[in-house]
């Protein structure tokens, strides 16, 4: 270390003095994506919160993002937020750290491999296009439909039927309501309720139990079913897994607990991903334009397939710039292990760490007019001239998400299926809320937009060599 870095790390680093004993915990609690953008804004890249009795440090400097990711991941675990989610989710791969984490993401990441996921293609067209038949009904009728609610079936029905060989399609509307309650328990909203034990028979506790008793009994049914047919090349892997230090399969509460944060996490992100690109372009008609004519130019009114995607450029772009203003997992709480430097400010053990890429994509010193939705931000050439880790919207390194090109994938096809089709516009009245939780961007309400049909619907059959799926 230098001496000027020495002399660095002993500054304190800047952020909100707050109020007595709570510090910025009000403004947390108010308003979170609202509160963290300003204090990038007021106090610079790596900047200290106190919230309550925690000290946090938030850092959106793209060296110091890149060494918490990636060069000293071995110092930052998932941190004390993650606690919650074990709530609901047990020990999965979004909760865990060390060898048990490591064996586990061994164990499944075969099936989400970039090759591995091109099979998952047939099954978003399928799922898409059934969701667009059902629109054009409601269409016809005049009626809206809730985005958050169509988007969280789409790909809740996609991926059960892809990974796990189960249509799920049937029980999705009561998982919605369990899935919207699980969302509600993992985000920490500091009441007393929260500090009860958990054998404690409060309303919280009881809504966490009986949440937990569907997906078990759900988890339960995929397995029977799986023992009965073998599809589902994700279950395959799970049931085959074994313990590295042992050799012993999995426990049937391992096995719950890896397919509920795959289910819960799988899901939720690529739908509010799907969610918010829509709501983008149906914001912005010169995009919508654009993207019609590479729509229309490279698949000729028929329906894309994974040897598509690539193709659409400007496609790609729209959903990578959306990505970016809305990132569905848009803050990464970390814990340091044992002291560090980020940006000339000594991180002392112990503390907490918020990257958040919300912030870091909305950062002016890389980002012109951040607060615009441009898809030629995405342009290959302007991609090169920015430093690495200014957009990271599934995390990096070790820990980048795991379904991050089968996410890709789908969010490329869906889009691109229903501009053939349908162009929406938000309904009046609608007030898009959002940032208020630490889980997903979800919009905090209902999102009502009206369907219009386009004139000329594409082709409904499936791509030579992506058969229909049953």
């Amino acid at each position: 270390m230098t001496t000027t870095s020495r002399t660095a790390a002993l500054r304190q680093v800047p952020g909100p003095r707050g109020v007595p004993v709570l510090g910025s915990l009000p403004q947390w609690k108010t308003s979170t994506a609202e509160f963290l953008l300003q204090v990038q804004r007021d106090y610079g890249e790596i900047s200290r919160m106190k919230l309550g009795p925690q000290t946090v440090y938030l850092v959106s400097d793209p060296d110091a993002v890149g060494r918490v990711l990636k060069e000293n991941s071995g110092n930052y675990v998932r941190g004390s937020l993650y606690e919650q989610f074990k709530t609901v989710m047990g020990d999965g791969l979004l909760t865990t750290d060390g060898d048990f984490w490591k064996s586990h993401r061994r164990a499944v990441q075969p099936a989400f491999l970039r090759k591995a996921v091109t099979a998952v293609g047939p099954y978003v067209v399928d799922a898409t296009n059934e969701m667009l038949d059902e629109w054009e009904e409601r269409a016809h009728r005049g009626e809206p439909v809730d985005l958050i609610t169509e988007t969280l079936k789409l790909t809740l029905v996609t991926l059960s039927r892809s990974l796990f060989g189960f249509d799920i399609k049937p029980a999705a509307p009561v998982l919605k309501d369990v899935v919207d309650n699980v969302v509600e328990v993992m985000f920490k909203h500091g009441s007393v309720a929260e500090m009860l034990p958990s054998w404690l028979p409060t309303k919280r506790n009881r809504s966490i139990a009986r949440d937990r008793r569907i997906f078990g009994r759900l988890v339960e049914e995929i397995r029977e079913r799986h023992a009965r047919t073998g599809e589902g090349r994700l279950m395959e892997l799970i049931e085959a897994a074994t313990d590295p230090v042992t050799g012993e399969r999995w426990s049937d509460e391992e096995i719950r607990d890896e397919m509920l944060t795959i289910y819960l996490a799988g899901h939720e992100t690529t739908a509010v991903a799907l969610l918010w690109t829509l709501l983008s372009v149906a914001n912005n008609p010169a995009a919508q334009e654009e993207m019609d004519e590479e729509i229309d130019r490279v698949l000729g009114g028929r329906v894309p397939g994974p040897e598509d995607v690539e193709e659409l450029q400007y496609t790609k772009q729209v959903v990578d710039e959306s990505l970016r203003l809305y990132p569905p997992i848009w803050v990464y709480p970390r814990d340091a292990v044992g002291d560090d430097e980020l940006g000339g400010y000594r991180i002392p053990a112990k503390s907490s760490v918020l990257l958040s890429p919300l912030v870091s994509h909305r950062n002016p010193r890389y980002w012109d007019n951040p607060e615009a939705f441009d898809p030629h931000r995405f342009d290959p050439h302007l991609v090169k001239q920015r430093p690495r880790m200014t957009y990271f919207p599934f995390g990096a390194g070790a820990r980048m998400c795991i379904g991050n090109y089968m996410a890709l994938l789908e969010l490329r096809i869906a889009v691109a299926m229903i501009s053939q089709r349908f162009r929406l516009s938000v309904l009046p009245g609608n007030f898009i809320r959002y940032g208020d939780t630490s889980i997903s961007l979800r919009p905090m309400s209902d999102v009502w937009v009206k369907l219009h049909p386009r004139d000329a619907r594409p082709a409904a059959s499936a791509p030579s060599g992506t058969g229909a799926v049953a």
